[in-house]
């Protein structure tokens, strides 16, 4: 678990399960805060044990996997409404602050309670103070032909105490 920051987000349309639904994508990156000295990591490669300071990760910027927010089908739509795959999307807005509120909808003739799910855009998140749980990504091979492994964001959770970054206006900087 590291403490930082979302630094960056792009979103994308998509069609998932064979075109049986349809998905927004938010890609984002996550960058290592100084406030993340406070940690200490302890690493097996092998049969050997390291230990590292979380200073040591400072400033290091980790793609996160893509949360997707599966979209609800208008009139003339092929796709198909998927609102359980919508769980990742909903602790990824809590993590990062926003508030869902909860409405009743008729579903299959019963009123239920359900969550609202806001359509976010990179000015919501980006900046976001959070904690990112890190693990083992897809691995790859890479140009040289060597198989690789990323680590990537699994998920973040919500950073209490963490402040909001604010944006760098390109103007304010002096040369």
């Amino acid at each position: 678990e590291y403490l930082g920051h979302i630094s960056e987000v792009e979103t994308r349309e998509v069609n998932t399960h064979k075109g049986k639904h349809k998905a927004l994508v938010y890609n984002y990156k996550f960058k290592v805060d100084e406030a993340n000295s406070v940690n200490n990591y302890r690493y097996k490669w092998g049969n050997t044990e390291y230990d590292a300071k979380g200073s040591e990760y400072i400033g290091n910027t980790i793609r996160g996997r893509g949360v997707f927010r599966y979209l609800v089908p208008k009139d003339g739509d092929t796709f198909e409404s998927n609102p359980d795959g919508n769980k990742t999307y909903t602790y990824f807005c809590e993590a990062i602050g926003i508030q869902l509120p909860t409405t009743e909808k008729v579903i299959n003739g019963e009123t239920m309670k359900v969550k609202s799910l806001p359509t976010l855009d990179a000015k919501d998140i980006i900046g976001v103070p959070v904690i990112a749980v890190v693990g083992k990504g897809k691995p790859y091979t890479n140009s040289s032909g060597k198989e690789v492994t990323p680590s990537e964001v699994k998920f973040v959770k919500t950073w209490k105490g963490g402040t909001k970054m604010e944006e760098v206006n390109e103007s304010d900087i002096p040369f």
